[in-house]
């Protein structure tokens, strides 16, 4: 495929037609932007739909739209998307009414602003922006617009995590003073270190750097999570999940401050997110504290061994939760809790969760399991909002940043959540956002 040329590379997307809205009977036509591995996941799902068409997919990495198409046609319903590297071209075509963007999390905000400009329901991984300067962008543009739009924290619809919200919400548990969550797991050597060199035939790199600063070619730079420059390490990675529930279940999005502590301190690689992370939120009512170490696999509560997890701490029952299920222990049994006293008392309640697609998986099918996109498409047919609300998602993405932000200015941040502000601190402010290359700004909307 050919090289885009970058400074005419978006030109053309303002006048993008805009696609007539399908009615409740029509089929709904999707197009991808991003087709590396949690593209074609998603692909996997919607190709389960008999409803669903998917004419064109797009990635500025041709092997990796050769390996979608490869997965669309093996597929129950086989299809043949046409493959293209300039996702305006995915934009400006009318037979698309809807976008999947499941690109590197530096590359949210651009796309979709200019899907919402081009008319088109917008399905966008998480975290929703690269800052919150860009997450309060994409939002505006999706209110200007009217356009559908959703952040995909597909855990939610798991029935155990609106069982536990209930429960918490009930208050069944008691005053909740803190809610802990973590990310425990080895990642071996994340990134891993190779030498610059030439990108690979295909592999369109001043496109897949987009507006992120430009340097050589290198391998582990594709491992973007771990990259400040194009994604935020564990905690952007997986805190939309856990906040989402968090947020929703104690009913509080807006924090009062945050701090964020760690460094790389094991991993030897190249990347320069940290290998141990560890924040905290302050809320009027209760404290959120997210902790994640990228070397190890063990955490303190061996009930639930998985690499992640949610604990509510309530004053009589404490809730764990992670995709596979919770489980709640009373706090006020007839026998004082001891340090290391065993056996431990039963559980009082527990319920199962997403179930898993092989033996010892330890992220359980949220992804596989198709219900939270399935949820969303039915809304564009319908003509009804999704849940949760793309504002929601915002703040709950905003708490990611906000923690960063205090990890890069070594200073706890005081947030103003009705102006979306910090408060005293210039220095800290200015990370609200960050500069864009040349012919890749966000449009005025």
């Amino acid at each position: 495929m050919q090289e885009i040329n970058r400074r005419s590379f978006l030109s053309a997307v303002g006048a993008a037609p805009v696609a007539a809205r399908a009615a409740a009977s029509d089929r709904i036509r999707v197009g991808f932007i991003g087709s590396g591995p949690r593209g074609r996941a998603h692909m996997s799902i919607l190709s389960r739909f008999a409803d669903v068409d998917i004419p064109v997919i797009c990635d500025a990495i041709e092997p990796r739209l050769a390996e979608a198409q490869k997965t669309l046609a093996r597929g129950p319903n086989p299809r043949k998307p046409d493959a293209v590297v300039d996702y305006r071209r995915v934009l400006d075509r009318k037979d698309v009414d809807t976008v999947f963007i499941a690109t590197t999390q530096h590359w949210h905000g651009l796309p979709f602003i200019h899907a919402c400009q081009a008319g088109k329901s917008i399905y966008v991984e998480k975290p929703l922006g690269h800052t919150i300067a860009e997450g309060q962008a994409m939002l505006k543009a999706a209110q200007k617009c009217g356009i559908t739009a959703v952040m995909g924290t597909q855990q939610r619809s798991g029935g155990h995590y609106h069982k536990a919200v209930e429960t918490v919400r009930s208050g069944k548990l008691g005053k909740i003073g803190l809610v802990e969550c973590w990310n425990y797991a080895d990642r071996l050597q994340r990134a891993g270190r190779f030498p610059d060199s030439d990108p690979p035939a295909g592999y369109h790199w001043d496109l897949w750097l987009g507006p992120a600063p430009k340097v050589p070619f290198n391998q582990a730079r594709l491992d973007h999570n771990w990259w400040w420059d194009y994604g935020g390490g564990v905690l952007n990675n997986w805190g939309p999940h856990h906040f989402d529930i968090v947020c929703w279940a104690m009913n509080a999005d807006k924090p009062l401050a945050a701090t964020g502590n760690g460094g790389k301190y094991v991993i030897d690689d190249l990347a320069d997110t940290p290998d141990v992370f560890e924040a905290s939120w302050e809320f009027p009512q209760f404290l959120l504290t997210f902790r994640s170490k990228s070397y190890s696999n063990f955490h303190h509560l061996q009930s639930r061994p998985r690499h992640y997890g949610i604990a509510f701490y309530g004053r009589e029952a404490t809730l764990v939760i992670d995709r596979f299920g919770y489980e709640i222990y009373s706090n006020t049994g007839k026998k004082p809790y001891q340090l290391y006293a065993f056996p431990l008392e039963p559980p009082i309640e527990t319920m199962e969760g997403f179930q898993s697609a092989a033996p010892g998986s330890p992220h359980a099918m949220d992804a596989q399991d198709g219900t939270f996109q399935r949820l969303f498409l039915n809304c564009i047919k319908e003509g009804r909002k999704p849940e949760p609300d793309l504002g929601y998602s915002h703040r709950v993405t905003t708490l990611c940043h906000l923690a960063n932000i205090a990890y890069h200015t070594r200073r706890r941040v005081r947030w103003d959540a009705a102006k979306e502000s910090i408060v005293g601190d210039a220095e800290a402010a200015r990370m609200l956002s960050r500069p864009r290359r040349k012919g890749f700004e966000l449009p005025q909307v």
